[in-house]
């Protein structure tokens, strides 16, 4: 914040006034699954844009027929998947797991680890999805000081992605 306050004060004054739960993620009460409503708001507008010009029932049957194409389509991705997680899920877990191939992990006790490694050393909580860098609490995806744990405990790494991903 003091870095912020030497560049826009305005702002920083701004933010501390206004509640923390509405512009900071580690603070918001809720899950977002890294999703922002206002962009999802503009993606279904851009998509109606070629309709919004002709009458409500023809824009209901053109919300209808691309609704059921979006569901249709992630329905055969879905069944697809050869894996437990989607693509990208695997994609990012793949990521995190290399960076985790070069920690080093300590038990404490059954679910508690001691992960060294990486931009700092973290205690690593496998039960309750928690990492002292704060990544895993917050989007549900381990981060890679719990995927260290996770291989070290010999705890697949699948289980402990939140089910909404």
């Amino acid at each position: 914040m003091a870095e912020l306050r030497q560049i826009k004060p305005d702002l920083a004054d701004y933010l501390e006034e206004a509640d923390v739960s509405l512009w900071s993620r580690v603070h918001f009460v809720g899950d977002r699954y890294n999703i922002k409503t206002s962009n999802v708001a503009e993606s279904i507008n851009a998509a109606l844009k070629k309709a919004r010009g002709y009458p409500i029932s023809f824009l209901l049957d053109f919300i209808r027929e691309k609704l059921g194409r979006w569901f249709l389509k992630r329905r055969e991705d879905a069944l697809s998947l050869t894996a437990h997680n989607t693509r990208g899920m695997e994609y990012l877990l793949a990521i995190r797991g290399h960076y985790a191939d070069a920690m080093e992990v300590d038990q404490i006790d059954t679910w508690r680890y001691y992960v060294k490694g990486g931009t700092r050393n973290c205690i690593v909580d496998l039960e309750h999805g928690m990492c002292e860098c704060g990544v895993f609490y917050i989007e549900n995806i381990p981060c890679s000081h719990a995927i260290a744990a996770a291989l070290a405990g010999g705890i697949a790494v699948d289980s402990l992605v939140c089910p909404t991903y």
